[in-house]
């Protein structure tokens, strides 16, 4: 909407006089040439403003960071107060570094010519920095789960004088698993809090969490015929996955593509990838990166700075790490390999089509995406266009039908009733066996059932009888076998009794039987030893302990020497 004045030049209205911010706010959005709110913004701002519990569902790219930055920096700048040592006023949770990087250094525009102090405490900086601004104190405090845990741990950041809670992209915070931390910080705030949340999509996770944070919500959402913006353009693929990088090196060399974000799955795959495109573009001006959540910190904010400024023309990213990136100029989108969740291909596709330009989305498909597919056409609720003009089209119903995940054959139907995959067989008229007889004659009965043997009869153990029916003669003499037998044996003696007689028996009898004869030897009787005495000790008049060993005599060679 535009007003004509005097001079008869079209002036654009500014609207955003109606919520009534601080002038260093109206001057901060002139600057940035903001004059129209979006529809997420007239929404929420009012609410916000008011204090009430909000829930907001809006499209990556709708404006939602402003919606939610712009009233609590006009509630803090009406009643100012110098913040205490670390302890924030407003606290803003966002699931990845880049994102909570990009509201930071929005907060910070818009703040300009006020007092207000904000930080960005993020995983991959240093301690120290966030440490000492944290003493000194501010007032807005924007947080990764994970550091903010850390700082509660160690008594760096407390919240009880916290009245705002912002949770961003509240349904990727619960597709990261950082559902626990969430509620844990939830655990340490004033009970007279206000809650905000801002999703991208509406699920039973997201519903469920907004129940249990928000007390008596407002809820606001964008009209909108699709989950996606209306300014991206979708375009699908069909390529078999060996032809995938031949079709993406062709699609990077149009001169259309001003700037082209490619999607990988895995941080692996994103490097692959990479370094693949580099030797395929070697010799070029073509600059190509790669980022993902293993590169530290500081090179992640150096690659986005250059992919930012122009530097780099293709970024190869995967879906954790393009959750903050909020670059202007990206014309086309490229997922080189589909999500594997439907929700991640909106915030995918969201980096393009911002602030009302268009985009376009590509999407590649080889034969195992087809489900992964259409999970996202389901959700989007649009039909995906094919392009059936680039060279390495094909025609996915040709290969192979993924219905309900399972593969078959597109080719050649089988018969319901056949269980084997070689044609022609069929064992569905094979006869089952019977109890009965289903036999007119012993001719008719088939081979494998004329070769069945009857069933041994099983009999009870009994360990007093023999199981093997072993006669007599198997165990011989053995009284042990005999006797487990139930005949038990005599055992021979090894030496002969001696007859009884009514003498008494010495030792010599006991053993040997009467004395007959004189033994074959003589015993000698051994003189007795002469016991040797041990010399005694001189000194005392005892006899000395030595153990054995001969008494030391100092009388030797050194005495003799002396003596001389």
């Amino acid at each position: 909407m535009t007003l004509e004045n005097a001079q008869g030049v079209d002036t654009p209205v500014f609207d955003f006089d109606k919520f009534g911010f601080d002038k260093a706010i109206i001057k901060s959005i002139k600057n940035e040439s903001f004059s129209t709110p979006t529809p997420i913004q007239d929404l929420a701002i009012p609410y916000v403003m008011g204090g009430s519990d909000l829930m907001g569902i809006a499209q990556t790219g709708s404006g939602k960071t402003a919606a939610f930055s712009l009233p609590i920096i006009n509630k803090l700048i009406d009643d100012y107060q110098k913040p205490a040592s670390h302890k924030p006023k407003v606290l803003i949770l966002a699931p990845t570094r880049e994102l909570v990087m990009q509201i930071g250094k929005f907060i910070e525009i818009m703040s300009r010519g006020t007092p207000i102090k904000n930080l960005v405490v993020a995983g991959g900086q240093s301690y120290q920095p966030q440490i000492r601004k944290l003493k000194y104190g501010v007032d807005i405090l924007i947080s990764t789960p994970g550091r903010l845990i850390d700082h509660m741990g160690s008594g760096n950041v407390k919240l009880g004088d916290c009245q705002t809670f912002i949770l961003d992209e509240a349904d990727r915070m619960l597709d990261m698993g950082f559902i626990d931390d969430v509620i844990e910080v939830r655990k340490s705030l004033p009970e007279d809090h206000q809650t905000i949340m801002f999703s991208a999509t509406m699920n039973e996770k997201v519903r469920k969490l907004s129940a249990e944070l928000l007390k008596e919500p407002e809820y606001v959402e964008q009209e909108r015929k699709t989950v996606v913006a209306d300014t991206i353009s979708h375009r699908l693929m069909n390529v078999r996955r060996k032809d995938k990088l031949a079709l993406l090196i062709s699609l990077l060399q149009d001169e259309a593509i001003d700037k082209a974000l490619v999607f990988a799955r895995t941080k692996l795959g994103a490097d692959k990838l990479c370094d693949e495109l580099k030797a395929a573009f070697e010799g070029t001006d073509m600059r190509i990166d790669a980022i993902h959540g293993d590169k530290k910190q500081r090179t992640r904010e150096k690659i986005l700075l250059n992919y930012r400024k122009g530097r780099t023309k293709v970024l190869v990213a995967t879906d954790v790490a393009a959750r903050g990136i909020d670059v202007e100029g990206i014309s086309h989108v490229i997922n080189y390999e589909l999500p594997i969740e439907a929700e991640n291909y909106i915030h995918r596709v969201g980096r393009t089509g911002r602030a009302g330009v268009r985009g376009l989305a590509i999407s590649f498909c080889d034969p195992s995406d087809v489900r992964l597919l259409r999970d996202i056409e389901k959700l989007i609720k649009l039909p995906i266009e094919v392009d059936e003009e680039q060279r390495f089209h094909f025609d996915i119903s040709d290969v192979s039908d993924f219905k309900k995940g399972k593969r078959t054959r597109a080719k050649g139907p089988r018969s319901p009733k056949s269980t084997s995959r070689r044609p022609g067989r069929d064992f569905s008229a094979r006869p089952e066996k019977r109890k009965e007889k289903p036999y007119k004659s012993e001719s008719q009965r088939p081979v494998w059932e004329k070769n069945e043997k009857p069933a041994r009869a099983k009999k009870a153990y009994d360990p007093l009888q023999d199981s093997y029916q072993l006669g007599a003669a198997v165990f011989g003499d053995d009284p042990v076998l005999k006797k487990l037998h139930g005949k038990a044996g005599k055992i021979k003696p090894a030496i002969p009794k001696a007859k009884k007689t009514d003498e008494p028996k010495g030792k010599r009898e006991k053993l040997y039987g009467k004395k007959s004869e004189k033994p074959a030897f003589k015993e000698r009787e051994k003189p007795a030893a002469k016991r040797r005495e041990k010399p005694k000790d001189r000194t005392s008049g005892t006899q000395k302990q030595t153990g054995g060993f001969s008494r030391f005599s100092p009388k030797g060679k050194s005495s003799a020497r002396r003596s001389g």
